[in-house]
């Protein structure tokens, strides 16, 4: 046999298994197309969280309200996103700086300031605060020479 009989033969070898595959898959894929599609998936019944906690109430609340789409969107924020937010809000409106360094003083501005939360008066060191904070401040301006 010569060499462009041998290669002629397995030409019409390879068109053959060929033709045979590609007629398997396209029987495969009309067969596909008659398998009717999955019924609709219903929509999970949300988490419940227990405990009569207000925290577990609100996570109740977000689980009912939020869509999966709202999920996929938690962790998309970007860094543009920070315009929104007004850092000025947590800011002090004024600077905030000790009266005197007597401990009395002190105990009176705390005795005046508004109640909300918890009472720092009741801490046995914050009559003596503003005192070691300026002594610091004056340690380190004689260290540096500041």
């Amino acid at each position: 046999m010569k060499a462009n009989e041998f290669k002629q033969l397995i030409k019409e070898a390879v068109r053959e298994a060929i033709r045979e595959e590609l007629a398997e898959v396209a029987n495969s894929t009309t067969r596909l197309r008659d398998i009717p599609p999955p019924p609709p998936i219903d929509k999970p019944a949300p988490i419940q969280f227990t405990g009569g906690n207000p925290l577990m109430e609100a996570l109740n609340m977000t689980s009912k309200s939020m869509t999966s789409e709202d999920y996929r969107n938690i962790g998309t924020a970007t860094s543009n996103m920070a315009q929104m937010f007004n850092r000025n809000a947590f800011m002090h409106k004024q600077a905030i700086t000790p009266v005197s360094d007597d401990p009395r003083a002190v105990a009176q501005a705390v005795a005046a300031a508004p109640k909300a939360g918890i009472d720092l008066s009741q801490l046995s060191f914050i009559n003596k605060a503003a005192a070691i904070v300026n002594t610091a401040d004056k340690k380190q301006k004689q260290q540096y020479g500041i």
